[in-house]
């Protein structure tokens, strides 16, 4: 009887991690690296830098495929965003929650190297960025970020 059981467990198992979807799992696995707070640590926009000031105040807080952008703490925007890390680069296509942009859907690149993001978007009805610049004339921004530690409890 234990035997039997054992070789039911095994198959059932067995079923079960053949039919994962390995596209899934890879999503799954690269949506949960983003979970977080990420400090931004530069802002350029059309080949202008962002002052150290501001970039210092801004903070991307990351719960789910939500994003809440916070400077000096308060909140100032929200957004939805679907990764895509089967392509390279690897794409994201960011949904502001409110305002003027709300509905519009933003298309973006990203690298991840450890606690480093870099985000690269074009601006609304633009093509989806091939490099990871902001260069004059092109309209689009590159942010960099870093993931802030977890509190320790």
């Amino acid at each position: 009887m234990i035997t039997r059981c054992s070789l039911i467990f095994s198959l059932l198992i067995a079923t079960f991690v053949s039919a994962v979807d390995p596209k899934e799992t890879k999503l799954q696995q690269e949506e949960a690296l983003h979970q977080g707070v990420w400090q931004v640590t530069s802002f350029t926009r059309n080949g202008k830098e962002t002052a150290k000031e501001i970039v210092d105040s801004i903070e991307r807080m990351v719960d789910g495929k939500h994003v809440v952008w916070k400077r000096d703490g308060k909140r100032f925007a929200g957004t939805t965003v679907e990764l895509n890390p089967e392509v390279n680069p690897k794409t994201l296509d960011v949904s502001p929650d409110g305002g003027t942009m709300k509905g519009e859907k933003l298309l973006g690149i990203y690298k991840l190297e450890g606690d480093i993001l870099t985000i690269c978007m074009a601006p609304k009805g633009k093509d989806r960025p091939t490099k990871f610049e902001a260069i004059p004339g092109t309209d689009d921004t590159l942010m960099v970020f870093k993931k802030k530690p977890k509190p320790q409890n």
